[in-house]
């Protein structure tokens, strides 16, 4: 529901932040909150868990955290408690460079992760996940200086397409004229049908 609170950080406990927005005072739990200044204003990407009992924000400093911890959560066993300590180092290399090479005993060091869970999360997003020397940025599919065709290369993995497959298009795509975003997509997801 919520993609980012801007506001002014008022209060810092060992778990949590709170973050005043036009005088109404956000609980946002986050990895790291002493890597935050009292008073300071403050962007801050959240995620909002809903369960049975409870609402509970989650927040990070980069939207590229926050994508990162998306794609924990869709790992089974992985709640967004696991997710954030294993975000709470602010290096993600580490993490991603594991994932990419089968590193459980790395994966493992995280709390509450198991064998088990660690090869859980290889399993989902082994190839899932980029790190900032592979391709550019954090989840950028390609190098282009096209931002449509960027975005629609998003949307196609947004879909749920693979990295793999979606890069694979790349080359193809960036034949011929420019198009918009939308028919980068059409393009794309006729390419993929032919397989």
């Amino acid at each position: 529901m919520y993609e980012y609170l801007n506001g002014t950080v008022v209060d810092i406990t060992p778990s949590y932040i709170v973050v005043d927005l036009n005088g109404v005072g956000f609980l946002v739990n986050v990895a790291n909150p002493y890597s935050f200044k009292i008073n300071e204003s403050q962007k801050v990407f959240v995620y909002q868990a809903v369960s049975e009992t409870d609402l509970t924000l989650y927040g990070f400093k980069k939207k590229e955290d926050k994508e990162l911890f998306l794609n924990l959560l869709k790992v089974k066993g992985i709640g967004p408690k696991s997710g954030l300590a294993i975000l709470a180092n602010d290096d993600h290399t580490g993490l991603i460079n594991a994932i990419n090479n089968n590193d459980v005993n790395y994966l493992k060091k995280f709390p509450k992760i198991g064998p088990k869970a660690a090869q859980q999360i290889i399993l989902d997003l082994k190839g899932k996940v980029a790190t900032n020397d592979e391709e550019g940025t954090l989840f950028q599919v390609s190098g282009s200086s096209n931002s449509a065709l960027d975005e629609a290369l998003e949307a196609l993995i947004a879909l749920g397409y693979s990295e793999r497959e979606v890069k694979k298009l790349t080359k193809a795509l960036e034949q011929g004229a420019s198009k918009t975003t939308d028919q980068y997509i059409s393009a794309g997801l006729k390419l993929l049908m032919k397989g």
